[in-house]
């Protein structure tokens, strides 16, 4: 069986009343193409929730009303239900939701069809790793569900971009990069052990920090030039500043938030596939492992070629195993496919 993570739906009216590619209102027509591709199941959602996958004027995406959001997943739902052999959904909710909107998520992700959550990678000028993040991560974390992080319609790594296409196509993956990066070293992740984060846009170039990660948790440039070779000797894994906060010291930000490698903590992340990159799948592969990697289209809206999709998964130089993971295995086991899966094979 093969499941596609990551496509994208809009709500009817949205595609009346605001700009949107047309291939969002055309589910059927996704559901056909990916089928004849051997696609057998998406899991859709809306990073725009009620509203456009863009900013628009006149729409505030971060204060959607609690009605409108339950309007739409109820519409989502229906979609579902319809299409239920081919299609399972994501409850959108904004990360900084209030205690109102994060107990309406976590309803409906009770709800037949709703296998997970899709939370933005920043708003507002800020990333998960910002207390008013805490209440989603912990709700998401209860429910047991895993999370789709996704770029919002205002990334905060394509702040003073102007060319909208540039923020598309890099600042949007960018964003999804250093929120990850930013969840790893608050501590989130040691104090919610369960939580299941996925992070869209391939994680962007995650898989290329995964030892500098570790730098950014205990700078050893702030110690003394003479204990540089134990920070930096094999399993080291660098060292508090010899200082902190004093001269030469690191200062109060460089304080560690967790306890373990940083490094560590970021392989217990997922990542999609939606990064048209061979090189990109190859180091996910070694960073983060098969059983941590879920194929993911981004279509709709992409306009994207299933079969050569499939085949950059397939060409990899890895084992057959392997590759059976990333296309469907990890997807039933994480989301709860497994009847599912039964009936498609």
């Amino acid at each position: 069986m093969i499941v596609d993570c990551h496509g994208h739906i809009t709500h009817p009216h949205v595609l009346r009343r605001f700009p949107a590619p047309p291939s969002l209102g055309d589910v059927d027509g996704i559901i056909e193409d990916k089928l004849a591709a051997g696609i057998d199941l998406t899991i859709l959602a809306s990073p725009g929730g009620s509203g456009p996958l863009v900013p628009v004027p006149g729409f505030d995406h971060d204060n959607q009303p609690r009605d409108a959001l339950r309007a739409f997943h109820d519409w989502l739902a229906g979609v579902v239900s319809a299409r239920r052999e081919h299609l399972r959904a994501y409850v959108y909710c904004h990360p900084f939701a209030d205690d109102a909107a994060l107990a309406d998520a976590a309803a409906t992700a009770k709800l037949d069809g709703f296998v997970g959550f899709l939370t933005l990678s920043s708003a507002q000028g800020e990333y998960l790793d910002s207390p008013r993040a805490a209440g989603f991560l912990a709700m998401a974390a209860d429910a047991g569900r895993p999370v789709l992080v996704h770029p919002g319609p205002k990334p905060v790594a394509a702040t003073g971009i102007t060319d909208y296409g540039l923020v598309e196509m890099v600042g949007r993956y960018c964003d999804v990069m250093i929120g990850m990066a930013a969840v790893v070293l608050s501590g989130v992740l040691e104090r919610h052990p369960g939580l299941c984060l996925i992070a869209a846009s391939g994680g962007g170039a995650l898989a290329q920090l995964a030892d500098r990660i570790d730098w950014a948790q205990r700078p050893p440039h702030w110690a003394p030039r003479a204990q540089w070779p134990a920070l930096l000797a094999p399993g080291a894994g660098g060292a508090p500043p010899a200082a902190p906060g004093g001269p030469g010291g690191g200062g109060p930000r460089h304080r560690p938030r967790t306890t373990a490698p940083a490094s560590e903590l970021l392989r217990r992340l997922y990542v999609d596939t939606t990064a048209d990159s061979y090189h990109s799948h190859q180091a996910n592969h070694a960073v983060f492992g098969a059983g941590h990697m879920l194929f993911g289209t981004d279509s709709p809206p992409l306009p994207v070629l299933y079969g050569k999709k499939l085949c950059a998964i397939r060409d990899l130089p890895i084992r057959a195993a392997d590759t059976e993971a990333i296309l469907g295995g990890n997807a039933v086991r994480l989301f709860g496919l497994a009847d599912v899966a039964a009936e498609v094979n």
